[in-house]
């Protein structure tokens, strides 16, 4: 489903722009009419409004009260504007709200599921934040239909605070299988420009992979979640990124 006000924001600007016009339709009066429905001679159709608050006079259009249906004024452009983006952001929302209730309805066995997805960056890239918060803007802007609840975070260090793995985790409910998801995700970043060279899903309770997502950990986990913690405030990263809000 294309979203219509970002596909076509000229034509939709165009309308905008244009002042409302009442419609009126051409009609001979009655006393013009004979008996058997025909026109008299020489009679000619007149102008009438369509809409019987045109004729009363209390029609907010034709009367310069309201400029168009959506501006009581002649609109600027950057009013214009305005309006086609939250227009955009309404059809977003929409779309969203449709496609996490028909997947929510098609995957009631595994409501309670998630997945845990795990993409490992090249330890030896020296932009790290800058390139895990690309791939994470590319992901929202995908909009995947294996993604619902989604969340993710950038982590630096693997099993220890020494231990260094730069990798982002997502969590997610499960809507596809483990394998699908992780074709998808490998097809998409497993190459050159993303440094990913290896993309892990794995099932798992929803709670259990975000609260993992969330820093949640023990042991020497645990110590590599401070040390993540303390990179991303270093480098102005978010703590948890949200991918389908």
């Amino acid at each position: 489903m294309i979203n219509p006000f970002e596909t076509y924001p000229q034509t939709f600007a165009a309308i905008l722009r244009k002042r409302h016009t009442c419609e009126t339709v051409m009609l001979y009066a009655d006393d013009d009419i004979e008996p058997n429905g025909e026109p008299k001679l020489n009679a000619q159709k007149k102008e009438h409004w369509v809409r019987e608050e045109c004729a009363e006079g209390a029609c907010e259009y034709c009367h310069g009260w309201q400029y168009n249906e959506w501006f009581q004024e002649k609109p600027t452009d950057p009013e214009v504007q305005e309006l086609i983006l939250k227009q955009q952001i309404k059809v977003d929302l929409a779309k969203k709200v449709k496609r996490k209730k028909y997947n929510e309805l098609i995957n009631g066995a595994d409501k309670n599921n998630g997945q845990l997805i795990t993409l490992c960056i090249d330890k030896g890239y020296q932009q790290v934040p800058k390139l895990a918060e690309e791939i994470i803007s590319v992901i929202i802007k995908a909009d995947y239909d294996c993604l619902l609840d989604a969340q993710a975070t950038i982590e630096l260090y693997g099993k220890s605070e020494t231990e260094l793995l730069p990798h982002v985790h997502i969590v997610t409910k499960k809507l596809k299988p483990d394998g699908a998801v992780a074709q998808l995700f490998r097809r998409k970043f497993v190459k050159d420009k993303y440094q990913v060279y290896r993309v892990d899903v794995k099932t798992l309770p929803y709670e259990s992979a975000e609260a993992y997502v969330m820093g949640e950990k023990e042991g020497a986990k645990l110590a590599a979640t401070a040390k993540d913690k303390e990179y991303r405030l270093k480098n102005n990263l978010q703590d948890i990124y949200d991918l389908t809000a």
